[in-house]
């Protein structure tokens, strides 16, 4: 929100975007097509009173709206996420950050019938990195960043991060909630490449202010891969796909972890051997590519065409 707000106000096309202090049912700019409220914590109440001044047809709700607990949604005891079928009918669109997200919520709520009331909006940092290090000044080869955020995949990530210590690489391992910002920082100024091993994300900021540095990255969510000249998709990487036998279609148990994520350390150090063994790997232009597809203006830019379509 704080990088939403260093941006504005911003024209995008026929759009722009101003800043307000407070948006409500008594206090909203009459001038305004659309009121977004990225983080909306109204009550029940002051809903029904934006349905009752017929203003609610002009909000755009999200992206840090619901679910409040992902498996768990819809939860009735959540006024939001029980009216939600309601809400995003009545709303001019729901503001999430990626289709998985977007179909997660239609899906269990059976809205997919009126999908499009949804808008994608990706996460966004203005992180610019100035005097960004060269490839070849970095000494640390690899981030290995676990997040367990919907789904323990902890049993295959260290499996993963056994084969990855195999190697001559040097690795620093990250795992979400564990580590301090200035740690992170000297981590993304002196590394080459990150495995982000999260299931699941929805905005990746952590990942992209990692980017900004000139890193190059690895997801298996290609909603994170948005430049692939700087980052790769490996969805090898979700030991769900290596758990089932390719040809027959048939779930294959007894699969030892470490197998699961065999496919995806190969890929992976393969591609890392390629690009280290390259006399010119320019991580200023990397960082450069990075901050261009991250950057907030990106962002509103992704709500006025969302809007206009």
């Amino acid at each position: 929100m704080n990088s939403i707000y260093e941006v504005l106000p911003y024209s995008s096309g026929r759009c722009k975007v101003i800043a307000s202090e407070k948006i409500s049912p008594t206090h909203f700019n009459e001038e305004a097509d659309y009121h977004l409220i990225i983080y909306p914590r109204f009550n029940e109440s002051v809903y029904e009173e934006w349905v009752k001044t017929k203003k609610v047809d002009k909000l755009l709700l999200g992206p840090v709206f619901v679910p409040n607990v992902w498996f768990k949604f819809p939860n009735s005891n959540v006024w939001k996420e029980k009216r939600f079928p309601e809400i995003l009918k009545s709303v001019k669109k729901v503001v999430v950050h990626t289709d998985r997200v977007k179909n997660y919520l239609a899906k269990r709520t059976n809205t997919t019938d009126i999908i499009d009331k949804f808008l994608n909006v990706r996460a966004c940092t203005n992180l610019r990195v100035d005097n960004v290090k060269s490839f070849k000044e970095r000494d640390i080869d690899i981030i290995f960043f676990e997040k367990y955020a919907d789904t323990d995949r902890s049993k295959q990530g260290e499996k993963l991060f056994k084969l990855l210590n195999k190697t001559s690489k040097k690795i620093v391992r990250m795992k979400y909630g564990s580590y301090k910002k200035e740690d992170m920082i000297e981590y993304a100024k002196n590394s080459k490449f990150i495995i982000y091993y999260s299931f699941y994300d929805t905005g990746a900021i952590g990942l992209k202010e990692i980017q900004n540095y000139g890193v190059i990255a690895f997801s298996h969510q290609k909603e994170f891969i948005l430049d692939e000249t700087t980052d790769f998709y490996v969805p090898e990487l979700d030991a769900k796909i290596n758990m089932y036998n390719v040809t027959t279609g048939f779930y294959v148990p007894e699969l030892e972890d470490a197998e699961k994520v065999k496919p995806a350390f190969d890929i992976i150090m393969e591609k890392i051997e390629m690009i280290s063994k390259k006399k010119d790997v320019h991580t200023e232009l990397i960082a450069e590519i990075n901050y261009e597809n991250n950057r907030c203006e990106k962002a509103l830019d992704d709500l006025c065409v969302g809007l206009l379509s």
